[in-house]
């Protein structure tokens, strides 16, 4: 049975991810920094569908404890087929002279050298047993082509991100372990809205037409990644849900068609 290890995974888009691998019958393994909320997250994915999933409390910025949890998902379940380097941090209020420093330290350590921690931990498992494909999630602009304002260094990261990933496709390419990347989109979670409520009611109203358009729920967008995942051979592939042919469709819709989407009006807003 396939068993997919995703880091950051009891909320947010890694918990949607473990939802869907549990729901088609896999091995979900998930953390996060909380140990109580990996048990609680385990019991409820398992309970909601056909697969397996456990967990433990890990903080990706240590590579021990990363290992660790390979070596639990080895121990649970036999072998790790897939592994996503899901755990990370995003802030939009802040531009790059401004953020405070214990806040840089978290973006950094947990972007860039989470990820690069998870890749070593992942990719020394995968020689050793022969097999395995692993998947980085990068932001929206993470190739530095359009800049958002206040996502410097978040950005940064992520570019970071992009560039570690194609190292890790041209290390691997002759060993059978698929190597790729994943952009999710923007997608309305427990931390976008904490980042919103920032914003004054004028400042929401503003930007709330584009949010329809740009924005995606999660239980919306994990069902198609995971099935690209899960189909995907090829080396190098990033899979992307927010492409611009979508963002396109989407403002004509809401432009010329008049049909505009609403995403918020279920919170209330």
């Amino acid at each position: 049975m396939t068993t997919v290890v995703i880091t950051g995974s009891t909320k947010g888009i890694g918990r949607g991810l473990a939802e869907e691998c549990a729901r088609r019958g896999y091995n979900a393994v998930i953390c996060s920094r909380n140990a109580d909320d990996v048990a609680r997250a385990a019991e409820e994915i398992a309970r909601s569908g056909n697969g397996r999933c456990s967990g433990i409390a890990c903080d990706n910025t240590d590579k021990s404890q990363l290992q660790a949890l390979w070596d639990h998902a080895v121990g649970q379940y036999g072998n790790v087929d897939i592994w996503v380097n899901n755990a990370g941090v995003a802030t939009s209020r802040y531009a790059v002279h401004e953020l405070p420093e214990d806040l840089t330290r978290t973006l950094i350590g947990s972007n860039l050298l989470g990820t690069t921690f998870g890749s070593q931990v992942a990719i020394n498992g995968f020689r050793n047993q022969g097999h395995g494909a692993l998947y980085n999630v990068l932001g929206g602009s993470f190739d530095g082509k359009r800049l958002v304002p206040n996502m410097g260094v978040y950005s940064s990261t992520k570019a970071g991100i992009h560039l570690l990933t194609q190292y890790l496709v041209d290390e691997n390419k002759d060993t059978g372990i698929v190597i790729g990347s994943i952009s999710p989109g923007m997608l309305i979670t427990e931390n976008w809205f904490s980042e919103q409520q920032q914003l004054s009611d004028d400042e929401w109203q503003k930007i709330r037409p584009m949010l329809n358009i740009l924005c995606d729920h999660v239980e919306t967008v994990a069902p198609w990644l995971i099935e690209q995942v899960l189909a995907n051979k090829q080396s190098g592939k990033r899979i992307a849900w927010l492409t611009g042919g979508r963002i396109t469709r989407r403002m004509f819709a809401a432009k010329v068609l008049r049909r505009p989407r609403d995403l918020f009006s279920r919170y209330g807003l």
